[in-house]
């Protein structure tokens, strides 16, 4: 009876190894190894006050890390906190409090989350490479407005949320548990903080341009683009690094399909890939300048149309000439001016 007990036991534990949470490519798992994270935009300073994933089963929830500066990039990871249980429930709900530095400014939001895409998304990546799944992470950023996007993140970043917070009125003393005794000082803080975390040239552009409104809005827009190649200079890769506008990240196809071609994506920010130049395999790492990029695709891709990137390498890759043109006729073409080439 004895021997009977263990090894119900022990089909049992094994049953539950292979079916529960998050475990293998169980494609029915609910629970995960992941951690939350935050992100801001590079010229704009945030902080999060306070935050919370709540998990969808009610159980609970996962705080997202409070304290940090952040200013690392749109979509660009600044802290990771890991605490709790490895595997636990994914989020449905999100709250969360911060204050932006450029506008001297608390926000909050309570949203609902898309619950059913982000579990899609962790099941898929699970199932993809179990050994190491796709997304271990749920990163929210906050941007000045009250923007606030979610992604889910690993070896590959994707957006499941776009929301907006509101304005609060709050005492700074109370707002960042210091002790404030008017509000000129804590504006002095506010101030500070902005002059130690900005370059000059930073702060000179925040005086003269303002701020943005409506930028992170703007990053999301999805257009037909497709990567062409002047005088057959392919490269050499069949994938190249993709970083988009709106905070994504992953591999793109080189060279598309028709599919590929008419799918609608976000504009990239960073593009990397290599190019055979007199047999030397040359990497070329292109960061666009996003306003410049933005205005272009507004023009030629505003009513669906496909627009091209075509990139001519050169050598040294500093030469790299970069023009941008639709399928229309007359074939409208913009050469860019403003992107750059990592040396």
């Amino acid at each position: 009876m004895k021997v009977k007990n263990l090894i119900t036991t022990a089909v049992a534990s094994v049953c539950a190894f292979m079916t529960g949470c998050g475990i293998g490519t169980n494609k029915n798992a609910t629970e995960f190894d992941w951690h939350a994270t935050d992100s801001a935009p590079k010229h704009y300073p945030m902080e999060i006050r306070q935050g919370t994933f709540l998990y969808h089963d009610k159980s609970g929830g996962l705080y997202i890390p409070t304290g940090a500066t952040l200013r690392s990039g749109w979509g660009e990871m600044v802290s990771r906190h890991v605490t709790g249980p490895d595997k636990k429930p994914l989020p449905d709900v999100m709250k969360i409090y911060f204050f932006s530095y450029t506008e001297n400014q608390f926000y909050y939001g309570k949203f609902d989350l898309p619950y059913n895409k982000i579990l899609e998304l962790f099941r898929a990546g699970a199932e993809e490479r179990p050994e190491r799944p796709i997304y271990n992470g749920i990163m929210v950023g906050i941007a000045p407005g009250g923007a606030v996007s979610v992604w889910v993140k690993g070896s590959r970043t994707t957006e499941v949320f776009f929301g907006q917070a509101e304005k609060v009125g709050i005492e700074p003393s109370k707002g960042f548990d210091l002790p404030f005794d008017s509000k000129i000082e804590a504006d002095a803080f506010a101030k500070q903080v902005l002059i130690d975390t900005l370059t000059p040239e930073a702060l000179e552009s925040l005086k003269k341009n303002g701020i943005p409104f409506g930028t992170w809005d703007r990053y999301r827009n999805l257009y037909k683009w497709v990567p062409a190649y002047k005088d057959g200079k392919i490269p050499s890769n069949k994938k190249m690094v993709a970083t988009y506008l709106n905070g994504e990240w992953n591999f793109m196809s080189t060279l598309l399909t028709e599919e590929m071609e008419n799918m609608p994506r976000p504009l990239p920010r960073e593009l990397k890939f290599s190019v055979e130049i007199d047999n030397e395999h040359i990497i070329y790492i292109i960061n666009f300048e996003e306003f410049e990029l933005m205005e272009v695709f507004e023009k030629l891709g505003a009513n669906g149309e496909k627009v091209f990137i075509e990139f001519d390498a050169q050598a040294p890759r500093e030469n790299m000439k970069i023009r941008i043109f639709n399928d229309k006729e007359p074939k409208e073409v913009v050469e860019l001016k403003k992107f750059y080439v990592k040396p």
